[in-house]
């Protein structure tokens, strides 16, 4: 990412017609918008992942879109995780208690 506040994301879908959203940068209250399109596009019925290795920041309004994309995952059968390895990240989504609504691992292959 090139300055302060820039986002990368993109997204996968798996074989089993799951999908896996990649973060890269910084999700706050400028950017988290594309991550709310971008876990649109997920079939709620089937397993989300969101990839949050290379994010760098995340503010309240990121934890609110992931709080949102658990409960929608809920109730449309499917599943959502999260993955998470820096420790200021996976602090946040302490704090937050995001990691009691969603499963938080520590690398995509875990939560695969």
């Amino acid at each position: 990412m090139a300055n302060a506040g820039d986002v990368g994301i993109s997204a996968e879908t798996l074989a089993d017609g799951g999908t896996v959203v990649r973060v890269e940068g910084e999700l706050d209250m400028a950017t988290t918008h594309e991550l709310e399109e971008a876990v649109d596009g997920a079939d709620w019925s089937r397993r989300l992942v969101i990839d949050l290795t290379a994010c760098t920041f995340l503010d309240s309004s990121a934890v609110r879109v992931l709080v949102s994309t658990a409960r929608a995952a809920q109730t449309g059968g499917g599943s959502c995780s999260l993955v998470a390895s820096d420790s200021g990240i996976v602090r946040v989504l302490e704090i937050a208690a995001v990691d009691t609504i969603l499963p938080v691992h520590s690398t995509l292959d875990a939560a695969l």
